[in-house]
């Protein structure tokens, strides 16, 4: 197990030193990020220099979905688990299938990032100034631009009523109906 260890490290190393500028941009919330291809690139480069292969598996217990990233060592077969718990989102226009489809990919990049040290700021609390400001919040009502845009977010792979949240103010009537109209 110290070889396995040892060779994850390494990887981790190799990935820390690609210095890769993020290629996604989420304009909503206006942050850049890691896309699923940047973050399966780096892992898998860095595997295959130090003799390793990873497997993917989503998995469901009692408590929900969640994902298994495992990684083997190609020349003992040594191996280790890490797991995190995920869901299935509910996407506007989309079958079950594809609904999986998008839980995977996000689960899947998670996980890698999680395990090979791929770090998002945007994404840490400590990164922002979390102070609350004076700038007073627009409400978000659907007769305007901003509700087509708040839809087209969270159709978005990962993105949240709390994010919608972060930038305006939602009545529980237009919260409801926002939801529903992606769904």
């Amino acid at each position: 197990m110290k070889a396995l260890i040892k060779k994850i490290a390494n990887a981790k190393k190799d990935i820390k030193s690609a210095n890769l500028k993020k290629g996604g941009t989420n304009s909503f919330s206006k942050y850049n990020y890691f896309t699923p291809e940047q973050v399966e690139t780096l892992v898998s480069n860095a595997c295959e220099s130090e003799g390793l292969i990873t497997k993917f598996d989503l998995k469901r217990n009692e408590f929900g979905e969640y994902g298994v990233l495992t990684v083997i060592d190609t020349e003992t077969g040594e191996l280790t688990t890490y797991e995190m718990a995920t869901a299935i989102p509910e996407i506007k226009a989309t079958n079950i299938a594809q609904q999986l489809g998008g839980c995977v990919t996000y689960t899947e990049r998670y996980l890698k990032m999680s395990a090979f040290g791929i770090v998002e700021n945007a994404n840490d609390f400590d990164a922002h100034d979390n102070r609350a400001t004076t700038k007073e919040k627009k409400w978000l009502n659907p007769d305007t631009l901003e509700w087509s845009k708040a839809i087209k977010f969270l159709q978005e792979d990962g993105n949240t009523m709390a994010d919608v949240k972060k930038g305006y103010k939602l009545s529980v009537t237009n919260e409801k109906l926002l939801m529903d109209s992606v769904l």
